[in-house]
């Protein structure tokens, strides 16, 4: 999981439990939208968290293998590299987004050049975790081969005669002193036993790590389904934003139309009222000239009585005039008959026009 197994356990559980605390205060110190700042903060009490449950010297509980760390080393790069453009806010909290993603290149380097076969039994057996199996196994053979060898250089017995294979003399020397190659075979035992339990520990972790990777693989899936539907729900979010702008303007644009039919409305009262209130006006006009004309009529009718009763009145003068005159020829004609002696001659006053007829 590591390009150079460089960097120690205890060195990267430091570096582990730093990453985790800026990630925590520095959000928190500068500020920014909740997403922003969520993000630092979750996955900084995410990695505080994996370490403390992890099987390396600063770990709390250690109950995860280093092995499934460094799988949460690799997802902690991914969340911390993808979360700004993901949730976007790449433009509104730009050093946030700045610091993650150097966070998260820190992270990435760390994980390369960590050795994550660190083991506690490893290292309680004297066993370095960079040995080599073939390293492992020289010595193993060589310690085999020398107990074979060391027995045919026995020491000689005390009468001169060479016992063989190590049994007793027969008469009665001491047998022969194997101490340096017991101890050499119990040092090829410690050496098997240490070269098995490292093969069994490498097959430990070489199926954690397949279950790490299986794992990783499980939770980049879950991240990719999760940033699916975080697109989908955002998509519907849009859509849902466009259906209520689109419901927005549809509804204001009924607004304006209402607001325009009870313009249009009142204007037609208006009109209707206007046409009314000069219809009204029509009427008295063509009343005042109905009166008017009646007035007319009826003044022609006075100016022709007056006409009339003036001619009357002319007649009837006229006639006095007559009359007045027929008075005076009877007058006059009265005083010629005085003045001549005569018997009165009797003047009738003419009428209508007609001269008066003398009476003898």
């Amino acid at each position: 999981m590591s390009l150079i197994r460089l960097l120690p356990a205890g060195f990267h559980a430091v570096a582990d439990y730093a990453v985790a605390a800026l990630l925590i205060v520095v959000p928190l110190l500068v500020g920014g939208s909740t997403l922003a700042v969520a993000t630092g903060v979750t996955v900084g009490i995410v990695v505080a968290l994996v370490s403390a449950l992890t099987r390396y010297p600063l770990g709390v509980v250690k109950v995860l293998p280093f092995t499934v760390h460094s799988a949460g080393d690799y997802l902690a790069v991914i969340l911390l590299a993808a979360a700004p453009f993901a949730l976007r806010f790449t433009s509104t909290d730009h050093s946030l987004a700045v610091f993650y993603e150097g966070a998260g290149l820190a992270v990435l380097a760390v994980s390369l050049v960590t050795n994550y076969q660190y083991s506690p039994k490893r290292v309680a057996s004297g066993t370095s975790p960079k040995t080599d199996p073939v390293q492992q196994a020289i010595p193993v053979q060589q310690a085999v081969m020398f107990q074979q060898a060391v027995p045919v250089q026995q020491a000689a017995p005390t009468n001169g005669t060479a016992p063989t294979n190590g049994t007793a003399s027969t008469n009665g020397t001491a047998p022969t002193y194997q101490a340096v190659p017991v101890h050499e075979a119990a040092l090829a035992e410690q050496e098997k036993q240490a070269y098995q339990a490292w093969l069994a520990e490498q097959e430990t972790l070489t199926h954690e790590a397949a279950q790490a990777e299986q794992v990783a693989q499980a939770r980049q899936a879950e991240q990719e389904r999760l940033a699916r539907e975080a697109v989908r729900a955002e998509q519907v979010a849009r859509a849902r934003q466009a259906e209520q702008e689109r419901l927005a303007h549809e509804a204001a644009q009924a607004e304006q139309e209402k607001l325009a039919y009870q313009a249009w409305l009142a204007e037609q009262q208006r009109l209707a009222r206007q046409a009314e209130l000069a219809q009204q006006v029509a009427q008295a006009r063509q009343a005042e000239q109905e009166r008017l004309a009646h007035e007319a009529v009826q003044a022609e009718q006075v100016a022709q009585a007056r006409e009339a009763e003036q001619e009357r009145l002319a007649h009837e003068a006229a006639l006095a005039e007559k009359v007045a005159q027929a008075r005076q020829t009877y007058q006059v004609a009265l005083l010629q008959q005085n003045s001549e002696h005569q018997a009165p001659v009797v003047l009738q006053p003419a009428l209508e026009g007609q001269p008066a007829s003398r009476a003898h």
